[in-house]
């Protein structure tokens, strides 16, 4: 049962200068069970599949926290273009559904008086708005087309 324990004690010896390079104890660990299990050196294999998308912590959070750009909710950022409910809003203060007007008329008019060219397809959802809110009335007329107008 008793074996020659002077070269396991040198050896031993030699792994203690090794070991105590390392700070982290399970580092430390797991290099002497590696030692006494005959284990070589783990690598990765040449075909591991590789991570895809982006790197942790890329996204757009990160780069505003690191930015350090304080949010403030409830507030949005002013917009360099009128968009559709801007050309809305324009158009009822100039009076313009003072009449009835079809989504057609309505795109016509956000090009020549207020400049902004709209299509119909972002103009009805700000329309169905105004209707449900009660700015505007909508009803179909004889070519089974919705008008809107002013209350």
């Amino acid at each position: 049962m008793f074996l020659n324990l002077d070269p396991l004690k040198s050896d031993l010896t030699k792994l203690a200068g090794i070991l105590n390079q390392f700070k982290s104890e399970l580092v430390q660990t797991k290099l002497v069970e590696m030692f006494f299990s005959g284990g070589g050196v783990p690598s990765a294999p040449a075909d591991a599949p590789r991570r895809k998308g982006r790197p942790p912590g890329s996204g757009k959070k990160a780069a505003a926290a690191a930015v350090g750009a304080p949010k403030v909710a409830g507030k949005r950022r002013a917009r360099g273009k009128m968009g559709a409910t801007g050309a809305l809003n324009a158009l009822i203060k100039q009076g313009y559904f003072k009449t009835r007007r079809t989504i057609a008329d309505v795109v016509e008019a956000c090009e020549a008086k207020v400049g902004v060219a709209i299509k119909v397809t972002n103009l009805s959802g700000p329309l169905a708005r105004f209707v449900q809110e009660g700015r505007l009335n909508r009803a179909k007329n004889k070519e089974d087309k919705y008008e809107y107008w002013a209350k």
